[in-house]
């Protein structure tokens, strides 16, 4: 059984996803840090899309900063024929060798530009003018491309009220024009994806299980196969920011981590000045559970506590 209910005796959050400039977030990562600090946060990821902010661990004040990454994965769901886009958020709390996912992200570029015209014509079909200049000339604050950036255009010619709206009504993945990414980018397997956070000592946590159009069913078969892929040390996002108000969900996703034995997280998925930082009173406590957990695996596999076993 997993440790993730809310201890009322411990009061020092941390949020273990968060975006900057240097993919789709709205503040550089040494802003993100200052805010969170500023916030109380006991410890935060950097979790940029598809890249590593920084590559090894730092203590602000009294805050940890962990390298992190949310990766794009391809997902087959073999009842419907079809694969869709998953996101795996990998922690490395004694850092990470980016060379060890070069095959990994080797095929994303390539398809991206490819996604983001499919997505403008959609739009042009719809009446809904915008170009790839004006999305490149957004993409300049933060050197990434995609959805974001086509919202940030959407918001600025009146198309759409504010960024929930552009993603509901018109490029989101519940709106009714959804294009999934999967069609026009090669993005590694979920499975392969989770195996090499581990084989690269880190912690690999299923990131916003609600937010992939599956139905519950779908969702735990997600769940099991990702806990057979990562092993004895596996997180899922159940205290995300979005949930918490949703008791069911909440409920589902507390005992779908209990079931199949995944450590809970707590996050925000924060892009945004305005987006709050994870309210989780307990988040440290959650992520002290998995860091303990990860180490424990990786002595084992260096084959420490065996010896000390034969030793007794």
């Amino acid at each position: 059984m997993r440790r993730d209910k809310m201890n009322t005796n411990e009061k020092k959050r941390a949020d273990l996803h968060l975006h900057s400039t240097k993919s789709d977030g709205y503040n550089t990562p040494d802003e993100v840090i200052r805010l969170a600090e500023k916030a109380g946060l006991a410890a935060i990821a950097l979790t940029d899309h598809n890249l590593f902010s920084f590559t090894k661990p730092q203590k602000v004040g009294k805050m940890m900063v962990i390298p992190g990454c949310e990766f794009s994965t391809t997902y087959w769901i073999a009842e419907r024929k079809d694969a869709t886009e998953v996101h795996v958020v990998g922690l490395f709390p004694d850092g990470v060798d980016p060379n060890d996912f070069k095959e990994i992200f080797a095929n994303i570029e390539e398809g991206k530009q490819q996604y983001v015209l499919a997505i403008l014509q959609q739009l042009a079909e719809r009446g809904i003018d915008v170009s790839l200049e004006e999305v490149e000339a957004s993409q300049k604050l933060t050197g990434h491309t995609g959805r974001h950036k086509i919202a940030d255009v959407l918001i600025k010619k009146g198309y759409a009220k504010d960024m929930d709206d552009a993603f509901d009504h018109h490029i989101g993945n519940f709106s009714p024009y959804y294009i999934p990414a999967t069609r026009f980018i090669k993005y590694a397997p979920t499975a392969a994806v989770v195996r090499q956070i581990r084989s690269s000592g880190g912690i690999p946590i299923l990131a916003h299980p609600y937010g992939y159009m599956m139905s519950e069913a779908e969702i735990e078969d997600l769940i099991m196969k990702f806990k057979s892929a990562a092993g004895t040390v596996a997180g899922m996002e159940v205290y995300y920011e979005r949930y918490l108000k949703n008791p069911e969900k909440l409920s589902f996703l507390k005992h779908m981590a209990e079931e199949h034995g995944l450590f809970a997280s707590a996050s925000s998925d924060r892009h945004r000045e305005d987006q709050p930082f994870s309210s989780v009173e307990n988040g440290m406590e959650l992520y002290q559970n998995m860091e303990k957990a990860l180490h424990k695996a990786n002595l084992m596999k260096k084959g420490v506590l065996i010896k000390k076993t034969e030793k007794k």
